[in-house]
């Protein structure tokens, strides 16, 4: 098939990792697709590249970083035009079998024209206005929320990546029938092989360390802060203690002072920004990967990358995180915001090499069996065309 893909991202971090992980499994499963974005960005490219480099932002994200915000949620609305004229134009080109879209804030001119033009229309859901978000709820929520609820009834398919997403969507009217859950993936390609973490141990002299590590972008809700403190518990009795940060952000300095407060800056190790062809090294380094934090909506695209290396993984027991992860099988869980059990669960892991072991043998296992970007792919299409047939270019078995 010939599928439209349409987003109104920068298609960088794992943003991009997304579109392009889903988008590279439908070209895997023998079908064209065609991105449509206000920047031109093909995320294939640009997926997990720094958001926060300096001349990385584009308009629209400096708009939305600085704009008041009733005025940048005014332009939000008048992309509706921007994107219905390049859409339209795009389909006039040629023709097309389907319609994929990354859902926005008030974006609604998509549904519009696939109905017009009697396309299916498959909408990704990673947030709804109303939920708690970095950005402050819209000015314009009722807006933001009749846009959703237009956009949700033209839909053949609503694709979540939580319950909670599922049932925030019911709540609006919509049938139960054209929802699914799809939790994020990983690319398995990936998995072909057993990333080597070795070279990147011996750069930063930790070959004999226990390794605690994250990797994503180091901003507040990600909560490293607390991560920190919770290891330097640990770390202050257990000098071959190391937290290796793998990424960028904002909050960088504010790190290295708080470790260098708390005694540990030596055990602190940071890598800056990484390409992400190459985060399966770094990840591969690590002996307990963490996820310091999420919340009710998210499904984070790190467990899944953490579990294709098979590294214990350590996370908050969250609703979508549950889903993945069995609590003593596959990963350990603590409970959210909750400095206390986020330090024992890591002092278990810390403390036994065979447990780590097991739980990072099983999460391989698990996430090649049940949550690759072909996988998710081959699930959406199915409920929109279930007789269509697919190339199956997996070559995991």
């Amino acid at each position: 098939m010939n599928i439209l893909f349409h987003f109104r991202t920068q298609g960088t971090g794992a943003e991009g990792v997304h579109i392009a992980g889903i988008a590279n499994a439908f070209r895997r499963l023998g079908h064209r697709v065609v991105f449509s974005s206000p920047s031109g960005i093909d995320p294939s490219r640009s997926a997990g590249e720094n958001p926060f480099r300096q001349g990385r932002r584009g308009l629209l994200a400096r708009l939305a970083a600085q704009a008041p915000g009733v005025f940048f949620e005014l332009l939000e609305l008048g992309y509706n035009i921007f994107a219905g004229w390049r859409l339209r134009a795009l389909l006039q080109q040629e023709k097309f079998d389907l319609i994929y879209e990354r859902h926005a804030f008030f974006l609604c001119v998509t549904s519009l024209l696939a109905q017009r033009r009697h396309l299916p229309l498959i909408v990704e859901v990673n947030e709804l206005a109303g939920d708690e978000r970095v950005r402050a709820d819209p000015w314009l929520l009722p807006l933001a929320r009749i846009a959703d609820r237009f956009t949700f009834q033209r839909a053949q398919l609503i694709a979540v990546v939580s319950p909670h997403l599922q049932r925030r969507i019911e709540a609006m009217g919509i049938r139960k029938e054209k929802i699914v859950v799809v939790p994020n993936g990983v690319d398995e390609q990936s998995l072909e092989t057993r990333a080597d973490g070795t070279a990147i141990r011996q750069r930063y002299q930790c070959e004999n360390a226990v390794v605690v590590g994250f990797a994503g972008w180091f901003v507040p809700w990600h909560q490293l802060d607390t991560l920190v403190a919770k290891f330097a518990a640990l770390a202050r009795a257990n000098p071959q203690l190391r937290l290796l940060l793998v990424g960028d952000g904002p909050l960088r300095t504010d790190l290295e002072a708080q470790a260098t407060a708390l005694g540990i800056r030596d055990q602190l190790l940071f890598t800056g920004p990484v390409p992400h062809a190459e985060m399966p090294s770094y990840l591969a380094a690590m002996d307990i990967c963490v996820v310091p934090h999420s919340n009710a909506y998210r499904s984070p695209i790190k467990l899944f990358e953490y579990m294709a290396v098979g590294r214990a993984i350590l996370a908050p027991r969250t609703e979508p995180i549950a889903l993945i992860l069995r609590d003593g099988e596959n990963g350990l869980l603590f409970e959210l915001e909750n400095g206390d059990s986020l330090r024992s669960q890591l002092a278990a892991l810390v403390s036994d090499a065979t447990l780590r072991a097991r739980l990072g043998g099983q999460a391989r296992t698990d996430v090649a069996e049940r949550h690759t970007w072909t996988q998710n792919a081959r699930e959406v299409i199915g409920r929109v065309f279930p007789q269509t047939p697919v190339e199956d270019t997996n070559s995991l078995r």
